[in-house]
């Protein structure tokens, strides 16, 4: 441990929170560094410091930004890269142990602290009748996924799901506690909104909420040569969703030797209002499948019922592409071969590999422009577009070099491919990307510049800037 780095630990001592550090070595440490989602991302920071209050947070940042060394933000710790939310050496702020979910029924805003998981949320919300826009996988966490866009079921009635928060509580560098919200700091309320961690750390979100209702949902999984049929669906859908805006659809062509040694195309079906078989997936329901798992069940039911596998090592990269069956086409020819390849150097069942497609339409802007907008910078995009990740899971750091190496070419080709046939789009989703990707410029120059302009009034010392380290910084971003 260097000097500087162990004194970051002693001074949070020193100034009365050694109730809240974790230390090296100690049970607890080992026992929370185990619980990132992604076996790649932990690193060993010198202590972990996690607050139970939004002053703690305000002690906790009084003391780091007079220190020397690194800080990490984590809040649900599901992103996929090292470095996103922990630190080698220095201090993770660890906001695990605020996990409080409330309603008010007057305001109808549900409360929510930034350490639970979205499953954790639903449950918390069906207590008092109410739901929120949020992660589909119940483990996402709930910092990260709201200050950087948040895709949900519910993007087609209400937009992304940081454009339904109402109000951050944000602990600015200095240890202040402020609010952001239309009429309080209202410049902080909209560049949170998709900005990431580049200006406090949000220890509240409030956020509109709306009657809960079952859903109708799950997954439906095909055999491979069904995937061109299943390519026309979803772009049919996709140029449809605002007459349908309750419903949400998805298309992955995967590799998971645990359920099948073939490439299937999984789908998920959803009706938000909880209308089975509605009319707008008659033709889809046609397709015949080999596992259909839709039904009626709470919205916790649908994000817990299909919790992507922890501890393993992940790879992600996405782009965007004009809403158009051929780059569909094309990815999953490109899959098939990248799963032929990957069982050459890799053992067939210590890898797994997911190629999805959603639904972008210029629909979910639309909600953001009523919410007072964002800056994910969408209000550029004119067409309906294809949101496309790739993700490939591996069982050791040898086997990952290999995955990563296929991933960025994959990404590479099918991008090059997009561009031949004017169906890119310039546009990223923060929340899928890989580090070598550039979210925060695709939000456009306009937006940055506005954003650089936010992080240099709330934080003129840089502190979110160059001492946190984690998450996407402007910092940082390539030209």
């Amino acid at each position: 441990m260097n000097a500087y780095q162990g004194l970051q630990c002693e001074q949070l001592i020193a100034a009365g929170l050694q109730n809240l550090l974790l230390l090296p070595n100690s049970p607890a440490y080992t026992i929370r560094q185990s619980s990132y989602w992604a076996a790649n991302v932990p690193l060993r920071p010198s202590c972990i410091v996690q607050p139970r209050t939004t002053d703690d947070v305000s002690r906790i940042v009084r003391v780091l930004t007079k220190s020397d060394g690194s800080v990490a933000l984590r809040s649900g710790g599901h992103t996929q890269w090292a470095g996103a939310n922990d630190v080698h050496n220095g201090a993770t702020i660890d906001l695990g142990l605020m996990k409080a979910v409330t309603y008010d029924a007057t305001s109808k805003l549900a409360s929510i602290q930034p350490g639970p998981r979205w499953g954790d949320v639903y449950d918390a919300l069906l207590t008092y009748g109410v739901c929120v826009p949020g992660g589909r996988d119940g483990n996402v966490g709930i910092g990260g996924f709201l200050t950087g866009g948040g895709n949900s079921y519910y993007a087609g009635l209400y937009g992304w799901a940081t454009d339904n928060v109402a109000n951050f509580e944000v602990v600015l560098a200095d240890g202040s506690v402020v609010n952001a919200n239309p009429t309080l700091n209202s410049d902080l309320f909209k560049a949170l909104k998709g900005g990431s961690g580049n200006f406090g750390i949000v220890t509240r979100f409030d956020m509109y909420a709306f009657p809960a209702k079952d859903i109708w949902g799950g997954i439906r999984a095909a055999v491979r040569s069904k995937g061109d049929e299943l390519a026309q669906s979803i772009v049919e859908f996709t140029d449809s969703n605002r007459n349908n805006p309750e419903n949400a659809y998805i298309i992955n062509y995967t590799f998971n030797p645990g359920s099948s040694s073939d490439v299937l195309v999984a789908h998920v079906l959803v009706n938000t209002n909880g209308i089975a078989n509605a009319s707008s997936f008659a033709k889809i329901q046609q397709i015949p499948v080999i596992m259909d798992d839709v039904k009626m069940r709470t919205m916790a039911n649908m994000a817990n019922s299909y919790l992507l596998p922890s501890g393993q090592r992940q790879v992600w990269f996405s782009h965007n592409f004009k809403n158009d069956v051929r780059v569909i086409k094309k990815a999953g020819m490109m899959h098939d071969e990248l799963v032929e390849e990957l069982k050459q150097v890799i053992p067939a069942g210590n890898f797994s590999t997911q190629c999805l497609f959603q639904p972008v339409p210029t629909l979910f802007n639309e909600h953001s422009i009523q919410r007072g907008g964002n800056v994910l910078g969408l209000g550029d995009v004119k067409d309906n577009a294809l949101l496309w990740l790739i993700t490939g899971t591996t069982l050791t750091i040898d086997e990952e070099k290999i995955m990563r190496d296929k991933l960025a070419k994959f990404s590479t080709d099918l991008d090059s491919y997009a561009i031949s046939l004017n169906l890119k789009i310039n546009w990223q989703y923060l929340n899928y990307v890989d580090q070598t990707q550039n979210p925060l410029k695709s939000y456009g120059q306009k937006n940055v510049d506005f954003l650089r302009n936010v992080a240099a009034k709330y934080d003129p010392t840089q502190f979110f800037q160059k001492k946190v380290v984690s998450g996407w910084k402007l910092s940082n971003m390539t030209l």
